[in-house]
Order: C-alpha cells, then structure tokens, then sequence
C-alpha cells in the first residue's frame, strides 16, 4: 500500500510538474519582447513620390513669411546684415530662368520670387531682373495683389540697383503710394531711397512711420543714426560696383 502510494505521488508530482513548466513556458513566450519589424525600404501603395528643391509651405508657413514679409523685417533685414560680397556670376542664369518661369504661374510663390531675385542682384545682374519684373509687371495688371507684390520686388532691385535714375524711377511706383494695405517695406523703401538721394528731412519722416508701422519699440533698438549708416553701406557699395564696371 504504501508503494502504490509513493508510486502515485511521483506520478501526480511529475504531472504537476509538467503542467507547471508548461504553463510557465506559455507565460515566457508571451512576455518575450516582440522584434520590431524593420521599416520598408519602398512604400506599398503608390508611386515613389520625386524630390522637390523646396518643399510646399503649409498655410502657417505661408502665413508666416507673409507677416515677416509685410513687416518690412525681410527688407530691413537684408539692408542691416548685407555683406556685399563679389559677384557669382554662374548663378544668374539660372535665377532668371527660375524667376520668369515662377512668373509664368498662376499663383506664384513669392518666397520663390524674392530668392530669385536676390540671387540676380547678387550677381550683379538687377538689370536682367529690372526687366523681368516689368515685364511681369504689365502681364498682371488685371491681378492688384500679384502686381503689388511684383511692383514691390522692383523697387527692391531698384534700391539696389543705386542709380539715381532709377531712385527717382522707384518712386514713382504705385505700391509705395498704395495705403490699402499696411505693409511697413512702403515707408522703409521710401526713406532708404530719400536717403540715398541725399534728403535727409523726408529720409527721417518715412523712418519715424516705418517704425510707426511696424513697431513703436523697434525704435530702442534702432534709431535713424544706425539706419543711415546701413543706407551708407549700401551706398558705398553701389559705388565700388559702378567703379569696377567703369
């Protein structure tokens, strides 16, 4: 009797047992970290989309570039840190290129438009975008926004383009008359080309409404005196470029 129950307690304590680690190898497995699947090298729906040189701004993006834009920080910007360094002449012909075709768009970029520019002007080549622009100019006259925004580059180019011919041309365009809408380049390019001109009281008028316009407190950080400096610069450098190419 009492083998047949030693006997049956090894049986049961096996059975147990066996159960036991059973159970326990079921409870590893499932706890065991899952690999992580490794990323597809391709996308399974669709065409591989293709590179693009600039990616699509979001409508935050464009909201954004569009209130630096019209704050006049861009320009004030560029007056303030331009370096003025020698011409790259490789890069002109394909500014134009690029400038007229974004030109030729229904709805042109304007971050686009004012790289392509200044890629132009960095190459010595305003004229070569003086000329675009008019041009484009012309075309848009039945579309106001698309032509302020193009009227408003060639006032650029023509800032920095120096000549006094074409300070007085500036002038006379209609976006820096236009008060329909508040954009704080109308005042600044007004008072950099007074400046350039040599009139100092209306250069000082339309600084105090740039300030105005874009923002009282600009004005502890910036004052005229360091306005004229920068417009001297500019000037400075206008008269390197026309001693060179003389």
């Amino acid at each position: 009797m009492k083998k047949f129950i030693n006997s049956n307690y090894g049986k049961i304590s096996c059975t147990i047992l066996a159960a036991g680690g059973l159970s326990l190898l079921i409870y590893v497995l499932k706890r065991w970290p899952k690999p992580k699947p490794k990323p597809e090298t391709e996308p399974t729906l669709g065409p591989k989309s293709e590179p693009q040189s600039m990616p699509k701004l979001g409508p935050k993006s464009v909201s954004i570039f569009l209130r630096e834009l019209h704050g006049g920080y861009r320009a004030w910007n560029r007056l303030e840190t331009e370096t003025y360094k020698e011409a790259q002449i490789s890069s002109a012909p394909d500014s134009a290129g690029a400038l007229q075709q974004e030109l030729q768009k229904e709805l042109p970029d304007l971050m686009i438009l004012q790289q392509n520019v200044e890629d132009l002007e960095n190459s010595e080549k305003e004229g070569v975008a003086e000329n675009i622009l008019a041009q484009a100019l012309k075309k848009a006259s039945d579309k106001p926004h698309e032509a302020y925004e193009i009227e408003m580059l060639l006032v650029e180019v023509l800032i920095y383009k120096g000549g006094k011919q074409d300070l007085e041309t500036a002038l006379k365009c209609k976006c820096l008359k236009d008060e329909s809408l508040k954009d704080a380049r109308r005042p600044l390019f007004k008072a950099i080309i007074y400046q350039m001109l040599g009139s100092i009281k209306e250069a000082k008028q339309h600084w105090d409404e740039f300030i105005v316009v874009r923002d009282p407190a600009f004005r502890r950080e910036i004052d005229f005196d360091h306005f004229k400096r920068h417009v001297d610069r500019l000037l400075q450098a206008n008269a390197r470029q026309n001693h060179e190419n003389s």
